[in-house]
């Protein structure tokens, strides 16, 4: 049978606190043909040290590079791979047994997808065994990226793409330090790559109650950032796309998502509603 190499490529900056749970989810996948690129953007904590064992025993390859971002680590970590398949797993994150083996048989399936993305748990670190469920729409083939327009249902963390996919569409964009996967996934898709959605939850995404009120001052900062998005894609298009896709409808819709995200740095009652609707897209499992 044939079963080939896949690289799963975990940046990591500052995080020997997580690294462990998220090299072990990997060593553990059922699917063997694996190696591991760790990419350390310049962290300051104890990660050399602790990454040290999975090193000397060669079960991950690892690169240190100094600190310019997560756009830029991956990118470092997909350059470096040798594998016909890179997954991507950030630091914190959990690969599920059966991610790896799951969704390379989805790509042999479908020789026209690019990507594969998978349904994914989210989970709190204050308590790990209780799982999740973000309630999202997702999609695939045609329908990708017009609804990528609304909003961003794709994590990194669910996302196995076919080697091929930097080389003929282009890597992160390493000048974008907030929704950088957005801006990616938007690019690729509007260039052609083929994303296919698979319907199984297949890892799973810490996340930190601290995160959840953080400052407001960075949500002003991707709003910003996502705004320029959808006017470098408006540069992109011809007349002809932009009436089909109602670009200027995008753009008007993200520049009051900015000024949103202005107002809600001076009043608290926008902030905490900010903070409500995300908690209640989550559901218990």
């Amino acid at each position: 049978m044939d079963f080939p190499l896949v690289s799963i490529v975990i940046p990591v900056y500052n995080g020997a606190l997580y690294i462990r749970d998220a090299i072990e989810s990997a060593l553990g996948q059922t699917y063997k043909n694996i190696e591991i690129i760790v990419v350390d953007d310049g962290s300051t904590d104890n990660l050399e040290e602790t990454l040290a064992p999975y090193v000397k025993q060669k079960k991950v390859r690892y690169f240190h590079r100094e600190n310019k971002g997560l756009s830029a680590a991956r990118n470092t970590g997909i350059k470096e791979s040798r594998g016909e398949y890179v997954a991507l797993l950030d630091a914190d994150d959990i690969f599920l047994p059966q991610k790896i083996g799951t969704q390379i048989e989805c790509l042999k399936k479908h020789p026209e997808c690019d990507i594969s993305y998978c349904g994914i748990w989210h989970f709190y670190e204050d308590s790990k065994e209780k799982n999740l469920d973000l309630r999202y729409k997702y999609y695939s083939g045609d329908e990708v990226f017009p609804n990528l327009l609304k909003k961003n249902f794709i994590n990194p963390l669910a996302v196995m793409m076919r080697s091929s996919v930097a080389k003929r569409f282009g890597f992160f964009n390493e000048n974008f330090f907030r929704s950088e996967d957005w801006e990616y996934w938007i690019r690729l898709s509007w260039r052609g790559a083929r994303f296919c959605f698979l319907p199984e939850k297949l890892a799973r995404y810490r996340m930190r109650r601290a995160g959840m009120s953080y400052a407001w001052e960075s949500e002003v900062a991707r709003k910003r950032k996502e705004l320029e998005i959808f006017l470098w894609l408006k540069s992109e298009m011809p007349r002809s796309a932009r009436r089909k896709f109602n670009i200027r409808k995008v753009i008007f819709i993200h520049w009051l998502k900015l000024l949103y995200a202005r107002f809600g740095d001076k009043l608290k009652l926008l902030r905490k509603l900010h903070s409500w609707l995300q908690q209640k897209r989550l559901v218990s499992a």
